[in-house]
């Protein structure tokens, strides 16, 4: 059973890095640095697991997910862990993250991969 994530982040190398890390993973990963792009693919998609950066232009990861699906898990992912989120994440991760903590916070969250490397 594959697991589908979705990452937010305006820096456009790391939102390659992210799709890059799961390709030959049982992990469907699809990264956005466009706010715009990223809700009109979830308009028409469902995630298991929501990454959002903090700082994001004339937004923050804090706004972007007050308007989405409040049962799907969302981590926010930020250089500064001094941010103080008023949404419900369920984690806040730190950049640079690794390959492992995203694999072990996906498998805490969803509780199933199967081919991880």
């Amino acid at each position: 059973m594959s697991v589908s994530i979705v990452y937010l982040d305006d820096e456009t190398d790391l939102c390659e890095m992210f799709e890059e890390m799961f390709l030959r993973t049982d992990i469907q990963a699809k990264a956005f640095s466009e706010p715009a792009d990223f809700f009109e693919y979830m308009k028409a998609h469902s995630s298991d697991v929501i990454f959002l950066d903090y700082r994001l232009p004339n937004t923050n990861g804090d706004r972007i997910a007050a308007q989405l699906n409040s049962s799907t898990p969302k981590i926010l992912v930020t250089g500064d862990l001094q941010v103080k989120p008023e949404s419900p994440f369920v984690k806040i991760i730190k950049k640079p993250y690794k390959k492992q903590q995203l694999i072990d916070i996906i498998l805490e969250l969803t509780g199933h991969l199967t081919n991880q490397k």
